[in-house]
């Protein structure tokens, strides 16, 4: 495990700050209770059998069912973008969202940000419980700077990415795994894609991380594929 030295030290006192921040459940903050509001956005119709079957052939990806009829695939883990240090791969329909593999301890920058996510550490192999750092940071309005850190355990979702302006657009994000490729641990996530309540709007950063902590948001997609070595 690569937990450096300041993560161990430094753990306890951000997890008392993250919890202290989100102390107050949403139900106690009128303001947040529209969080149990958002909308997953349309979804495409599922993958038929044929679809399916091109998927899997073809493209190497994983499908599973959706109903009787339809199925959804997620791709398969790997490195297709061997000059990006973060792995971001699309399901399919791409309406669902996308899979992306963050290099356990290494600084996201610039391309490889995704999900407001700046770094993330594991601290404990057996319950692959990380340490996750939030960040955005522009040459533009400094308003919209922030900072934030937190532990997740498998399973658990947030609410990040918010997009500004006219846009109602984010993302519910599910912290799914530990995985290994080439040597390099991952940890992986899961983003798809919601239409925020207009209570919610606009964004307010890192509150709209804080108060969705506490939620379950229940993405309620069992892509499989989860490591349990």
């Amino acid at each position: 495990m690569k937990t450096e030295y300041w993560a161990v030290i430094s753990v306890g006192l951000l997890v008392s700050v993250s919890f202290g921040l989100i102390a107050s459940q949403p139900d106690d903050i009128p303001h947040w209770n529209y969080l149990h509001e958002m909308k997953q956005q349309e979804f495409e119709d599922g993958c038929d059998i044929d679809c399916k079957k091109k998927q899997e052939d073809e493209r190497g990806y994983t499908c599973v069912t959706l109903d009787s009829e339809q199925y959804i695939c997620r791709p398969p883990r790997g490195i297709f973008y061997p000059d990006e240090d973060m792995q971001v791969r699309t399901v399919f329909p791409p309406t669902y969202g996308e899979f992306a593999y963050v290099p356990e301890n290494k600084e996201m920058v610039g391309k490889n940000r995704l999900f407001d996510i700046f770094k993330a550490v594991l601290l404990k192999e057996e319950s692959k419980e990380i340490l996750v750092e939030f960040g955005f940071h522009t040459a533009g309005n400094v308003d919209n700077h922030f900072e934030y850190s937190t532990m997740l355990s498998p399973g658990d979702t947030f609410v990040s990415h918010c997009l500004g302006g006219d846009s109602k657009t984010a993302h519910v994000v599910e912290y799914r795994d530990v995985i290994s490729i080439d040597g390099q641990t991952y940890l992986e996530f899961w983003g798809t894609h919601v239409t925020m309540p207009d209570k919610l709007l606009p964004c307010e950063m890192p509150e709209l991380i804080q108060h969705s902590l506490p939620v379950n948001l229940e993405l309620g997609i069992d892509f499989g594929e989860r490591n349990e070595g």
